[in-house]
């Protein structure tokens, strides 16, 4: 399984272009955890920033089927999933991927996006409900955190954002780390602590 990686300056994440018309003012927020901003709209692109928790970011307009918007925080811009976002425009609480054309939000073209070759997905991330609220991370010991970062494995593509508390589906391979309760993958390119069980991400590696 062969996947290609295409290696993108920060200079050029931080300076790629949204093709938009006029700004947005709609914001929106993540209400379950630490969500991952890419550098291009798909999970196969690398993290390049995280939306905390409940804080809202500046939204500038979503690509044709709304399931990915971009995304201004801390003076970068980005891409964020638009099933993990949600916003209280409109009058009322709702999923920007469901709500982006009643919104108006405009369409937007990504530019300056390298563009990334990757395997198909292996399945879908059970995500944590929006209900839970933040799930907290665990504090792994050092020895397992040089452990899971030395590991030479080759990483998969799923449906859905990494985060904590969500569930691996079941293709997803999984690796043990010596004298540690949990296992370990590497999925949409960040390595991930897991609870071997309810294949349940407990940590995820920045």
């Amino acid at each position: 399984m062969q996947r290609t990686l295409a290696m993108i300056g920060l200079a050029s994440l931080v300076g790629a272009a949204l093709v938009a018309g006029p700004a947005s003012a709609l914001t929106a927020y993540s209400p379950t955890g630490h969500l991952n901003v890419r550098s291009g709209p798909g999970f196969q692109y690398p993290a390049v920033a995280q939306m905390e928790p409940n804080v809202p970011a500046a939204i500038s307009g979503c690509i044709a089927n709304y399931t990915w918007c971009g995304v201004a925080i801390g003076g970068l811009t980005g891409w964020a999933s638009a099933e993990y976002l949600v916003t209280s425009a409109g009058g009322k609480l709702t999923n920007l991927q469901v709500s982006g054309a009643e919104l108006g939000i405009p369409i937007v073209v990504p530019e300056g996006v390298a563009e990334v070759v990757a395997t198909p997905p292996v399945g879908a991330m059970v995500a944590v409900p929006p209900s839970v609220g933040l799930v907290e991370s665990i504090a792994p010991a050092p020895e397992v955190l040089s452990y899971v970062t030395a590991q030479p494995i080759q990483p998969v593509l799923v449906d859905g954002e990494v985060m904590i508390g969500a569930t691996l589906p079941a293709a997803v391979p999984v690796y043990p780390v010596p004298a540690s309760p949990y296992v370990y993958s590497y999925i949409n390119g960040q390595r991930v602590l897991v609870e071997p069980a309810a294949r349940r991400i407990v940590y995820v590696f920045r």
